[in-house]
């Protein structure tokens, strides 16, 4: 048996390998943290809820309380007398689903880690990447779709809560379902990567989060 021909071809250059993965690596973090500006975009945005429920509740409070003495005059400006209850929870669940990417970008969401946290990186790595793929994605999924199917069934039919006299229509806040569910897996995509990245490296790799961390240290000893 004769040997195999030459192609010609020179192999590669090691250093030509090794700046061509840098540069994709590069790559790979400027879409993480793309995501998690995308991420963080909408939990800043849904941060003002916060603001406009407690104004809000605060000032059907207040107005419940001053309508005992003064009456009619306070009737007259207690615009939230007839949906207190429907605009609590709309605002609320509005706050809740859609920050929940947000939250998942900072790595905030509840863990249990009595053990977790003594585990080394790539055995921490490669069990949050089992419960991406076997738990999170799954249920996220399911979220989406199902969550899709309801916002279009209550679109279709007008559908209104009518636990209180106001009975506002539901299909806007059926719509988020949906869209939270989106927002918490492009960002479960970014979270998924970092965990095969960990696991080949031994070191979880930056967050958006902690890029700014960084940013702000510095600029505030350059400010001393």
């Amino acid at each position: 048996m004769g040997t195999q021909p030459s192609t010609g071809a020179l192999p590669a250059k090691p250093e030509i390998l090794v700046a061509s993965g840098e540069r994709g690596g590069v790559r790979v973090q400027r879409a993480l943290f793309a995501i998690d500006r995308l991420s963080a975009w909408s939990g800043k945005a849904t941060a003002w809820v916060i603001l406009a429920m407690t104004f809000l509740i605060s000032y059907d409070i207040l107005m419940r309380y001053l309508s005992k003495p003064l009456g009619e005059p306070i009737r007259a400006i207690w615009f939230t007398y007839n949906y207190s209850y429907d605009m609590a929870y709309y605002l609320y669940g509005l706050f809740f689903m859609l920050g929940g990417a947000y939250a998942l970008s900072r790595a905030q969401h509840v863990r249990g880690d009595i053990f977790y946290h003594t585990w080394p990186v790539k055995v921490q790595a490669a069990v949050d990447l089992s419960l991406y793929l076997f738990a999170f994605f799954p249920g996220i999924i399911a979220l989406v779709s199902v969550g899709a199917q309801w916002a279009a069934y209550s679109w279709s039919i007008g559908e209104r809560s009518f636990t209180t006299a106001a009975a506002p229509p539901l299909a806007p806040l059926k719509t988020v379902i949906p869209i939270a569910g989106a927002l918490m897996a492009i960002q479960g995509v970014a979270e998924t990567i970092r965990c095969v990245q960990a696991l080949r490296t031994g070191e979880w790799p930056q967050r958006l989060a902690d890029v700014e961390e960084t940013e702000t240290i510095l600029a505030r000893q350059s400010e001393l």
